[in-house]
């Protein structure tokens, strides 16, 4: 039998992230299906390592910097990974400093590097001996926060000048947290009570969120294996996400676009709240992404759900003013979501942003010619952005007088701790416990 070493592949995906651009998720999925052998424990072992590692890369790479001669970006791409994986194991994981450091010496031997035993052993073992003698930056400034919460100075410093830097502090150290697996109730099938009594039954842990039909589940294993999932009676979606969908509170019988939908997360919600009455258009630019909407729609038992291959940037002179409501859930930096995807603020350096505005702007744009006169828009993002946020919003009414801001906080829970009077919503891991997130609510003048 062939024995597997969950070590090894948790140091093989930081290989293949950091070193050859792979993104996290799908790297440790390739990985652990290659490896299907392996226990439940072990695959969640694998998945800890992997994230935690990204979550916290500054901070062990600042560390390694510390207490080696060599600098980490000049370390061949194998040895880095093993040191960081191990190093994330001695100090966030409780695992004994001496079994770190042996197996971390075993790793690097298994890649043809044996000679370059002695100086992992030599680096973890001062590190793990010398925790308290670690310098780090002058508290109260934007570099300590980027060195312990392992964020890139450009976001704390951008992040400090919006909030200030308790909330800023706050909102990194929620990034640096897991979090549980949020799922949305399919009311076409079920209901909460029973699907969170039938998780229960199959040892989930099971939470109310603050969406009425939002549950928080932990203990899950692989959700997508699970005969719940694979008989539609829920899908996966933040609360964040749901409450995009209930901004736009679409109705029985009406029209709704959806212009950037996938993976169809907001469609689904929609078509679930007009109890599969009216008609939903799901579109994407990407063929692949139609046909995920598609299957997740007929998992779910979605019948008034329609996909689309689109370009949400170019106008359908067609669709003019065809839509009661339109969704515009635009593409944007994703700095909301590092939680979720840590390797986002690895990968990022502050000037997509602003090659980001013209494409919002030109589907906004677009967007807004659909709406019936009455009918509905909401903008929303997955980052928090001002750039990409509030200032395209008001933009958008400086250009489209036509169109109106609408309290948002008649659609939402009182926990969301909407503004009374204002359109706009932002969504943070530190207080709603989201991802971050932002949406505004437009009504176009008429009857």
């Amino acid at each position: 039998m062939i024995q597997i070493n969950p070590r090894e592949i948790a140091a093989e995906a930081m290989v293949q992230i950091m070193a050859e651009g792979a993104y996290n998720n799908t790297a440790l999925r390739r990985l652990l299906r290659q490896n299907g052998a392996m226990s439940r424990q072990e695959r969640a072992f694998v998945t800890e390592v992997v994230n935690g590692t990204l979550r916290n890369l500054y901070y062990l790479d600042y560390i390694l910097n510390t207490f080696s001669k060599v600098r980490t970006e000049k370390m061949k791409p194998w040895i880095l990974a093993v040191l960081r994986t191990a190093l994330y194991q001695m100090y966030f994981m409780n695992t004994p400093d001496a079994a770190a450091c042996n197996e971390a010496v075993k790793l690097a031997g298994e890649r043809g590097y044996a000679k370059l035993g002695g100086f992992v052993n030599g680096v973890l073992r001062t590190a793990g001996r010398r925790k308290e003698e670690i310098a780090l930056p002058e508290k109260g400034t934007a570099e300590y926060l980027s060195v312990c919460f392992s964020h890139p100075l450009w976001l704390v410093k951008m992040w400090i000048a919006y909030y200030g830097f308790e909330f800023t502090e706050e909102l990194c150290r929620a990034n640096n947290m897991a979090p549980d697996v949020t799922v949305r109730v399919n009311t076409l099938k079920t209901d909460k009570a029973k699907l969170r009594k039938a998780l229960e039954e199959r040892g989930v842990q099971v939470r109310d969120g603050k969406m009425e039909n939002a549950l928080h589940l932990s203990a899950t294993a692989d959700l997508g294996r699970m005969d719940l999932f694979r008989e539609g009676w829920f899908h996966v979606q933040d609360e964040s996400s749901q409450a995009a969908a209930a901004l736009l509170a679409p109705r029985k019988g009406e029209r709704v676009l959806d212009v950037c939908a996938a993976p169809g997360g907001k469609s689904f919600t929609m078509a679930q709240e007009m109890e599969n009455a009216g008609e939903i258009i799901a579109r994407d630019i990407y063929a692949h992404k139609i046909e995920l909407i598609e299957q997740g729609a007929g998992r779910l038992g979605i019948r008034n759900l329609r996909a689309e291959e689109k370009d949400a940037a170019l106008w359908e002179r067609e669709n003019a003013e065809a839509f009661d409501r339109v969704l515009v859930d635009a593409p944007c930096s994703g700095l909301g979501l590092l939680r979720k995807k840590p390797d986002i603020r690895l990968k990022k350096d502050g000037q997509e942003i602003d090659q980001l505005i013209p494409i919002q702007r030109r589907i906004l744009d677009c967007a807004a010619g659909y709406v019936k006169p009455g009918g509905v828009l909401v903008y929303s993002t997955c980052t928090l952005s001002r750039k990409e946020n509030e200032k395209n919003v008001q933009w958008f009414l400086e250009k489209h007088p036509e169109f109106s801001p609408d309290a948002a906080a008649p659609f939402l829970p009182e926990e969301m701790f909407v503004e009374k009077d204002s359109c706009m919503v932002t969504l943070f891991p530190h207080l709603q416990g989201t991802d971050g997130f932002f949406m505004a609510r437009l009504v176009k003048k008429g009857s």
